[in-house]
């Protein structure tokens, strides 16, 4: 019991040992919750002790995958676009199989932004899918929102206006019930954008026009911007110039020109165009053109001023490119793949690996369960083994004492010659008991003093010349018992003649079971069993023959 105990112990100070070697150091952890915590509040200095921690420190999945998370985290608050995925991908593969939803569902989102910044939607849509999961085990509105946002940003490139408009509305609920109120004017354009490429125009007025009137009351110029960009593209696409002359007027009175002069001065002349003012109108187209001559609304704006005026010519030229490029935009529409079918098709190979990695996974486990099995067996072993020799030499030890302790019951001269014929055996015995239960010796050498003492024991048993010896004191002392046995039943076993010798020369059961290679018990029942096949025999010695069997 004390090997198993002690190879335990050794087992488990190496696991130990070995869990510390490839564990993270604390202080390299608290710098990652440090960062965490402020990652949002000070980007900045969050994404400088992400860069000061060395990768080759992070020790363990569970590790590397939440520092992956943290570094792509403060990257994505510093608004760093990046498509390299070396921390990206190790990080969605731990959380992908993680319990942890409130982390999965982050690390995904980072790992859907990664992806779409390389180009792969379907990847990016699995990944939001997976976040989208996680998410409706939490309590985490505001980063739901940011992944149907996204959700919508990949519909809207496969040109699935549709599935862009249920995103970006799924996206306003989130924001709304996370009281953040200027994410939900975003999701309202983005919804109302969805609505114009889609031609709901009357659906997308009102949204847009919400939108207008909240960044008119927060002073938010940037977004201010956008909407009347996207208004007065609704408006000329419905040809209300009227609506469309006051949204472009809004830019100057709310002094938020921001960007997109040429889109704002081919309105312009547009609006004119349809006034029949044709000097503001071509003044505009050449002012659009000064700052994007080939863009498409000031292609388009100068065919709709052509076509005004009677230039027959030039509209014709501009309405040609402009159904060429009407033309392609449909073709790489119908060419785009069907993400769904992509996504399908991800999944499908995913759970394939993912299958794949749990046979693994089993296998290996197996394989360890069998490791460990073998271990135990072999300690259980070794632990029977070392108990049983103990047992069989406390045995030997008893069973020398009672060997050399003479019968009284049996003549001296008997007991002498009895003693004289093992004597030397019995004192090797002995030294190699007490050399046995020396404790300072070692396991091997334990194991050879036993060897030694099975190999006394077993010359001892078969010594033909000391048995034959033996057989005669007994017939010479012992009124010819061995020789009247023989010769009245000669056709007992080898076996029970010998239990017969040792029974009469005044060994005791144990002794008896010693040389005999069983047990008391057993001895006892075979003596029994001779006595009776005497008694059947009805010799003319069968009382005196049972009576020396029955002796003590």
């Amino acid at each position: 019991m004390k090997l198993s105990q002690h190879i335990y112990l050794l087992l488990t100070l190496a696991a130990t040992s070995l869990g510390y070697a490839c564990s993270t150091d604390d202080a390299i952890l608290e710098e990652i919750d440090h960062a965490e915590s402020i990652a949002e509040s000070a980007p900045e200095e969050a994404l400088r002790i992400m860069q000061g921690i060395n990768r080759d420190d992070i020790h363990g999945k569970m590790d590397f995958a939440r520092y992956a998370l943290v570094y792509c985290e403060a990257a994505y608050y510093n608004r760093i676009v990046s498509d390299n995925d070396s921390l990206a991908a190790p990080m969605a593969r731990y959380y992908t199989e993680s319990d942890n939803h409130a982390e999965r569902a982050r690390a995904l989102y980072q790992h859907a932004l990664v992806m779409q910044a390389a180009g792969k939607m379907p990847e990016a849509m699995h990944s939001l899918l997976l976040a989208e999961e996680s998410c409706h085990k939490i309590n985490n509105p505001r980063l739901e929102g940011l992944v149907h946002r996204t959700k919508a940003s990949i519909y809207s490139d496969g040109y699935l206006f549709r599935n862009a408009y249920e995103s970006h509305n799924e996206s306003y609920d989130c924001f709304k019930r996370a009281n953040l109120t200027e994410h939900c004017a975003y999701a309202m354009l983005d919804m109302g954008c969805a609505l114009i490429n889609s031609r709901h125009y009357q659906k997308a007025e009102p949204l847009l026009i919400e939108v207008r009137d909240y960044a008119i009351e927060q002073q938010n110029k940037w977004l201010l911007c956008e909407v009347l960009h996207n208004l007065a593209e609704l408006y000329t696409q419905v040809e209300d110039y009227d609506k469309c002359e006051a949204t472009i007027s809004l830019f100057d009175t709310q002094e938020c020109l921001l960007n997109g002069k040429a889109f704002y001065y081919s309105v312009k002349a547009i609006c004119a165009a349809n006034r029949h003012d044709e000097k503001e109108a071509y003044e505009n187209i050449a002012i659009a053109r000064s700052y994007d001559e080939f863009s498409e609304r000031v292609e388009y704006a100068s065919y709709a001023v052509y076509r005004a005026f009677d230039d027959t010519q030039n509209a014709l030229s501009l309405h040609e490119i402009n159904k060429h490029r009407q033309d392609s935009t449909v073709l790489r529409a119908l060419e785009q793949p069907i993400l769904n079918v992509q996504v399908e098709l991800l999944q499908k190979n995913l759970d394939s690996e993912r299958r794949e990695r749990s046979l693994i996974r089993q296998r290996n486990i197996m394989i360890y369960v069998g490791i460990a099995i073998l271990v135990v067996v072999a300690i259980l072993y070794i632990w029977y083994r070392m108990r049983r020799k103990n047992r069989d030499i406390a045995q030997y030890v008893e069973t020398i004492k009672e060997l050399q302790l003479a019968n009284r019951n049996l003549p001296d001269e008997m007991n002498a010659s009895i003693g004289a014929l093992y004597r030397d055996r019995f004192s090797e015995l002995n030294e190699l008991c007490d050399i046995y239960y020396d404790h300072s010796g070692s396991s091997r050498q334990k194991t050879l003093v036993y060897d030694k003492l099975s190999q006394t024991i077993t010359s001892i048993k078969n010594d033909r010349e000391r048995l034959d010896n033996m057989e005669e004191a007994v017939n010479r002392y012992r009124h010819n018992l061995m020789a009247q046995l023989r010769e009245q039943m000669p056709k007992l076993s080898e076996r029970d003649m010998r239990i017969a010798l040792y029974s009469f020369a005044g060994f005791s059961n144990r002794a008896i079971a010693l040389f005999i290679d069983s047990d008391p018990i057993t001895v006892s029942k075979m003596k029994y069993n001779l006595k009776q096949k005497i008694k059947r025999a009805e010799t003319d010695s069968q009382e005196m023959l049972c009576a020396a069997l029955s002796e003590k």
